[in-house]
């Protein structure tokens, strides 16, 4: 593994046989996080993501294929770390969300029972709904849903 500088004092992943080839550019980090370059062809064309660079995906605008970071890390770009997906996947890897009244991805305290509540969705519907005493029992129950779902993209809660 080694090390492509990028602005900003930030440095990407790549596997070695990727190294060379891609150090050919100037690679700059973006306000989302990304490794990105320009390219241009007498004039600019726009900017090209490392992680669709490694794995030979074109223009994102005319693929309908994503890269998933299967660490959520937009700078390990080593080939291990990335597989090409739906949009679906890929929002299924994505964190819990910021602000929720649990530490756990799928689960919310239901005030009106007093109980834990688990939820998921799946094509868009929510397919999976329980409670449960405590949170802890909550975030066990939606992982093994998740997996049950999402097979390999399933982001599963790490439980203290």
């Amino acid at each position: 593994m080694r090390e492509i500088e990028l602005t900003q004092g930030k440095v990407a992943l790549v596997d070695d046989d990727d190294f060379e080839w891609l150090n050919q550019w100037k690679w700059h980090y973006t306000k989302r996080g990304y490794a990105t370059r320009t390219t241009w062809d007498g004039v600019y064309r726009g900017k090209i993501k490392m992680h669709r660079e490694i794995m030979k995906l074109g223009d994102f605008k005319k693929d309908p294929f994503e890269i998933d970071h299967k660490d959520r890390n937009r700078l390990n770009n080593c080939k291990s770390n990335l597989r090409i997906c739906t949009r679906g996947q890929n929002e299924i890897n994505k964190p819990k969300n910021k602000g929720t009244s649990s530490k756990y991805k799928g689960v919310i305290y239901d005030k009106e029972r007093n109980k834990w509540r688990t939820s998921l969705d799946f094509n868009g519907k929510a397919v999976f709904m329980k409670r449960f005493s405590t949170e802890i029992e909550a975030a066990i129950a939606y992982n093994e849903q998740a997996i049950t779902y999402f097979g390999e993209f399933a982001n599963l809660n790490v439980i203290d």
